[in-house]
């Protein structure tokens, strides 16, 4: 029986691009790169050298409109067309996060862990969202034909302050920024806000805060901070919840809070999914976990990429 077809799939976010060959649902190689230098048909050709493709599939962390896209935290830009044209075989442009949801079958039981509510309904309908160099959402329903998958921009909807110190928060980021998003709190750089603003209530922090010190030092403005993020990503999650009663659950991923996950984290996270009033007990029947791989991205730009292959 003949090897299915190589795929190339792509998740490129506003830091790092990360490439990888599947045959299969089975990986051969991957390779990350920074987005900083050179084009992603640089990286991409780079990457492949002779190796015969039969499709690709690229996910971009921002807004695609008829197969074209720029990065929203940095400035490479896709065209299906002339990815196509330049590679010699069918070429995808997808939303990152369209590509995550639909990497959510591929997990297993090692890849993810419980944070609140019931196992996953299978048949269910699905949400993924995530905090990395920017706030990503994307969900997806099952059909007749398999999944349905929809894109969105959902981390730009209007931050919703829940306490007086979140009201505060949401007035001083207003008068940095002007409109005040999720992705403006939910984010490497909306780790670093919440640890600079609990800085200026008086806390202790860091002379030069980067997630990844804010992630790990005692500081009490980096405590706050963390606790603060959880219950964040939980209300937001919880919006997500409401907005689309996913029985398949609501599946956290990105960078940043695999790296911020203990006890105490996960559970702010949890206890703000479910703080929604009169709606608390239906937010409590729906399954929320935390994504512990960081390829789920790529997982889904590839089972994208295979509904594509040209056969010969």
């Amino acid at each position: 029986m003949p090897a299915p077809p190589t795929v190339l799939a792509a998740d490129v976010g506003g830091t790092n691009c990360r490439l990888a060959l599947f045959e299969g649902t089975q990986a051969l190689r991957s390779r990350t790169v920074p987005t900083t230098t050179g084009t992603f048909l640089d990286a991409v050709q780079g990457f492949v050298g002779p190796t015969g493709i039969g499709a690709a599939c690229v996910a971009v962390a921002g807004p695609v409109v008829q197969g074209r896209a720029t990065l929203t935290n940095h400035s490479w830009t896709f065209d299906e067309r002339r990815l196509s044209r330049a590679l010699g075989t069918p070429v995808t442009v997808i939303n990152d996060f369209s590509a995550a949801t639909r990497g959510v079958p591929t997990l297993g039981p090692g890849d993810a862990r419980s944070l609140a509510g019931p196992a996953p309904d299978p048949s269910g309908a699905v949400v993924a969202l995530g905090p990395g160099t920017g706030l990503g959402l994307g969900w997806m329903v099952p059909t007749g034909d398999g999944w349905h998958v929809a894109a969105s921009e959902g981390g730009h909807q209007d931050l919703a302050p829940h306490d007086p110190w979140e009201a505060d928060l949401w007035r001083w980021l207003h008068d940095r920024h002007g409109h005040v998003s999720w992705e403006r709190v939910l984010c490497g750089k909306g780790l670093v806000a919440l640890h600079d603003f609990a800085v200026r209530q008086g806390l202790a922090g860091l002379p030069t805060p980067t997630p990844a010190a804010i992630g790990t030092s005692p500081a009490p403005a980096c405590a706050e901070a963390r606790q603060r993020f959880g219950r964040l990503l939980g209300h937001f999650a919880g919006n997500c919840a409401l907005a689309h009663l996913p029985a398949g659950g609501v599946w956290i991923c990105g960078g940043i809070p695999p790296r911020l996950s203990q006890p105490a984290f996960d559970a702010s996270v949890a206890d703000a999914f479910v703080d929604k009033g009169r709606f608390s007990g239906l937010l409590a029947g729906i399954p929320l976990a935390l994504v512990t791989v960081d390829d789920l991205g790529l997982r889904g730009a590839a089972a994208t990429a295979r509904g594509n292959v040209r056969c010969p």
